[in-house]
């Protein structure tokens, strides 16, 4: 059978109302290529909620229309990733409407409340489950089984990995951890992905940087740590006024789809094909082979010279965030000077906390190959 698994998901800006001429237009030739799979996921990161009432503190909330559940249907998405730190932007409410119309549509969904999603196809039975780290500074991250979006806990992930797979089936797992627009994961989500592989064979499939990282083969597992962007467009909240708060970059415009080819629960082959996100919202297909070349191979050999690939990240990272300052003027300061941005400051160093210990704390020594 033939997997696809896609980018982020947000149905903002170009993507949010979008007509069945646009359909057409903008998404049509993605779809044609798309229909090729026997089954298609992608990570939904705008909750649909009625009310629209905003959930604790963030600097961008992120929420669609419930008209845009055609979006999917028109693309063929059969089901879609849920563990995400947009997911919760609109609390409760936001959550069960999006559960409630994904169902009504057909669309199966997966890694909020414990719910795993098991597809028989061909001769092939797959377990997706998905989980959201806390270095994305994401909402009501829970415990497996508990009403919220499924934390990245290795206990966890553990014992799910355990179950499906003494259960015959193969695990494709959803994660959604990093730092955004840094085409390269860190060292512990490295160590991390590879760790796993020591419980089952199994596929990860990585969101939340917003740019493509790199994929490798480690101990029969596949591990892809960000596939970027499938449908994404600028942000805009209300504090930023008439100008976006992130304006995507033509690194931001490039995602990837994941092509799997699996024969009786073993991925026989696979694929990275680009797609570019045109400013008109535009979607088409790329190639970008020589890049992602690129970042496979610097992933290759990460863990031989970590020093020297942890201080390549952190630069990137730097001037990331220099190049965000940069544009910071005394109306942004005041704009800040809000009970709600205190409450987001205090979220941030508790996640932190929480991601020292579910994540840094529990990690040991993994061979570099």
């Amino acid at each position: 059978m033939k997997l696809a698994l896609l980018g982020d998901i947000a149905f903002i800006g170009n993507f949010s109302a979008m007509s069945d001429f646009d359909l057409e237009r903008k998404l049509g030739s993605i779809k044609d290529y798309l229909l090729q799979f026997d089954y298609v996921v992608g990570n939904l990161e705008t909750p649909f909620s009625f009310y629209k009432k905003r959930h604790g503190a963030k600097s961008a909330f992120l929420c669609a229309d419930k008209e845009a559940v055609k979006n999917l249907k028109y693309l063929k998405i059969d089901a879609v990733n849920l563990a995400n730190n947009h997911i919760y932007d609109y609390g409760m409410e936001g959550l069960e409407f999006t559960r409630r119309l994904l169902e009504a549509n057909g669309i199966d969904y997966f890694g909020v409340a414990g719910k795993s999603l098991r597809k028989t196809i061909g001769n092939s039975k797959l377990a997706f489950e998905g989980f959201c780290c806390y270095s994305t500074n994401a909402q009501q991250l829970c415990d497996y089984g508990q009403y919220g979006v499924n934390k990245y806990e290795r206990g966890g992930i553990e014992l799910r990995l355990n179950v499906n797979d003494e259960q015959g089936w193969l695990n494709i797992l959803s994660v959604h951890a990093g730092k955004e627009h840094v085409n390269f994961p860190s060292i512990d989500h490295i160590r991390a992905a590879r760790q796993l592989t020591n419980v089952c064979r199994y596929v990860y499939y990585g969101h939340h940087p917003h740019v493509i990282q790199g994929i490798e083969e480690f101990n029969g597992s596949l591990i892809a740590h960000s596939l970027g962007n499938f449908c994404f467009d600028d942000i805009y909240t209300k504090s930023s006024g008439k100008e976006p708060l992130i304006t995507l970059t033509e690194n931001n415009r490039t995602g990837m789809i994941l092509e799997l080819i699996i024969e009786q629960n073993k991925v026989t082959s696979w694929n990275q094909q680009a797609i570019y996100i045109g400013k008109d919202g535009t979607l088409s297909l790329v190639d970008r082979r020589d890049e992602m070349t690129q970042y496979n191979s610097v992933l290759l050999h990460a863990l031989e010279n970590e020093d020297e690939y942890s201080a390549m990240r952190q630069k990137i990272l730097d001037d990331w965030i220099k190049e965000r300052k940069s544009k910071r003027d005394i109306k942004w300061i005041v704009k800040r000077l809000h009970p709600e941005y205190i409450r987001l400051m205090i979220d941030m160093r508790r996640n932190k906390r929480l991601y020292d210990l579910n994540v840094t704390r529990l990690l040991k020594d993994v061979p570099s190959r």
